[in-house]
């Protein structure tokens, strides 16, 4: 009875986990411009939660960027992707480091020391650490300029605060809050009940139901059990941007049965994420409907308080009143009440497709051409899993589905797939891939006596084809080269991804910088190490995974 699950819960009351953050610590401001959010901690992302803030720089780039304590430099990341260009500082007085992400250049006093490593190196790409004694800097003082470097969708700067012990992300709005004004609460979109399958009935059916914020007065009819859940964004004061909800409380008759607060989590749990959410309507329709349901594997530990893992136990004929309580840093609140009214039902049973796996344990699939290997937590509850395979045209072999790509993995697992038809002479050509529609992209894999072996970190459909077709060199305003001192390519792949470049200059190796998102690959004539007024012979070489180069050699006047 649910009357009796709610008086443990008045014995044992669910508190908000309490934050390990000290909000005695404020930390400087990094940009001497009004902050404002384009984005805030915990929000949800594909597989991950967003790790720090995004500091909004006025639509452009070259804004001063500051240190927000006394410390030193402890790691540099220079990346085509994911942060860009990207420094750590280490404070030892707090036990906090500060991550400072896109940006378009460092200082002097850090970029010398990164150049020569790169240029040692031979790479544009580094991740570099460094010791307390080499690269100190002090509160307030300017380590860069903001960019738009790396996976970044727009200019922005975005900042990390992490535990230097745990390397734990900390929401960095406690120490940023007094420079950031927020008068806003949450904002309700839309409000949804998911019956358990083969346990409950939502209206009479085994599907969920969702309510418009129009329709919250409308009772939800259910009976067995159920999974209330809701969509919803912060807001902020100034802006028109949305954010992520920090603290999320569902209770039932006055009771909280659900409690989750993000303000720090581990990169290792972070695809956890996808058990917070209805992760089906995430793949299907990018809609991030947020349900109470705890998975079994609880991979966000204490992030979350639930009384029977979040699901509701609808066995009375009455009203169930319930209540969403969605709440930010600075206090603003927004309570958003609904009913489920208890009306008897027969439940259907159960459809599964497949074979149940336990999330506890190593699972493999084997047979009909391919071997499926699942670690123990690969899942995060019991599935079901079924492989089928069908021909597909223009491929070495079938395609083979690998369980529901609507179900989330924790990370990669491993599948081999017989090659029937192995009569390519260069094995390194054979190249896995993921099909989703018509999309189709690349698995890390290799080719062993065979068989193609990768590992994807999804479910969904693969197949095995071939990559001969090497990578596309497009100069870019080649006659401005020489006037501007820069010189410009854009480069793509077709299929198996780009893994390598090298440009040189004169037979010198010369530092190209490749812009993961755009791919614009450039360089600047560097007077120290080029002479001027005279012809320049730049060659650059680009190989992809499976092996296939391209090369474009120019000359020009600089």
């Amino acid at each position: 009875m649910i009357c009796k699950i709610f008086s443990l819960l008045t014995a044992a009351a669910i508190t908000l986990p309490a934050s390990a953050q000290s909000t005695e610590v404020q930390l400087a401001k990094p940009l001497n411009i009004p902050l404002y959010l384009s984005g805030n901690f915990g929000e949800l992302r594909s597989n991950h939660f967003h790790s720090g803030l995004d500091f909004k720089t006025q639509g452009r780039t070259g804004i001063p960027v500051h240190s927000a304590d006394d410390g030193y430099v402890s790691r540099i990341v220079v990346s085509p992707w994911g942060f860009g260009r990207a420094i750590y500082i280490t404070h030892p007085s707090t036990g906090l480091t500060t991550v400072y992400g896109h940006l378009s250049s460092f200082s002097p006093k850090i970029d010398n020391p990164v150049r020569k490593r790169q240029y040692e190196k031979e790479s544009f790409a580094v991740d570099l650490e460094f010791a307390p004694d080499e690269i100190p800097v002090k509160r307030g003082e300017q380590i860069a300029l903001s960019g738009n470097s790396g996976s970044s969708g727009g200019p922005h700067l975005h900042m990390d605060v992490r535990d230097t012990k745990t390397e734990e992300a900390l929401d960095p709005m406690p120490y940023f809050k007094q420079y950031i004004t927020d008068k806003v609460a949450p904002e309700l979109r839309s409000l949804a009940l998911y019956p358990v399958n083969g346990e409950g009935v939502v209206n009479g059916g085994s599907s969920p139901v969702t309510h418009s914020p129009q329709q919250t007065s409308e009772p939800f009819k259910a009976w067995g059990k159920v999974t209330p859940a809701i969509k919803a964004y912060d807001k902020m004061s100034g802006t028109s941007n949305i954010y992520g909800v920090k603290y999320l409380t569902l209770t039932v008759d006055g009771n909280p049965v659900y409690k989750r607060v993000i303000d720090r989590f581990s990169f290792d749990n972070t695809r956890g994420i996808n058990t917070i959410v209805d992760y089906a309507g995430v793949v299907r329709n990018n809609s991030w409907m947020m349900t109470s349901r705890v998975a079994a594997a609880r991979p966000l530990g204490d992030m979350i308080e639930a009384v029977d893992n979040g699901v509701l136990d609808i066995n009375e004929e009455r009203d169930y009143k319930c209540l969403w309580i969605l709440e930010d840093e600075h206090g603003n609140t927004r309570r958003v009440p609904f009913t489920i009214t208890g009306v008897r039902h027969d439940i259907p049973e159960a459809v599964h497709k497949g074979d149940m796996l336990s999330w506890k344990g190593h699972n493999v699939y084997s047979g009909n051409g391919i071997k499926a290997s699942f670690p123990a937590g690969t899942f995060y509850d019991d599935i079901y899993l079924k492989v089928t395979s069908e021909p597909i045209a223009g491929y070495v072999t079938d395609r083979f589905t690998v369980g529901d790509p609507t179900i989330p993995v924790s990370g990669e697992y491993t599948i081999e797939i017989d090659i029937d038809r192995d009569t390519v002479p260069d094995k390194n050509k054979y190249c896995l891939v993921r099909i989703d529609g018509k999309r189709r992209s690349a698995v890390d894999a290799k080719y062993v006596d065979g068989k193609m072996q990768g590992t994807p970190n999804r479910l969904g459909s693969f197949a095995v084809t071939t990559d001969t077709r090497p990578p596309v060199i497009k100069p870019e305003a080649r006659a401005n080269w020489g006037k501007r001192g820069r010189v410009s390519y854009i480069i793509s792949d077709n299929l198996s991804g780009i893994t390598e470049y090298r440009g040189e200059i004169d037979g010198k190796w010369a530092m190209f910088e490749l812009d993961g998102k755009t791919g614009r690959l450039s360089f600047t004539m560097d007077p120290s190490r080029f002479n001027r007024n005279i012809n320049h012979q730049v060659v650059l070489k680009v190989t992809d995974r499976c092996g296939n180069t391209s090369e474009h050699k120019s000359n020009f006047r600089w």
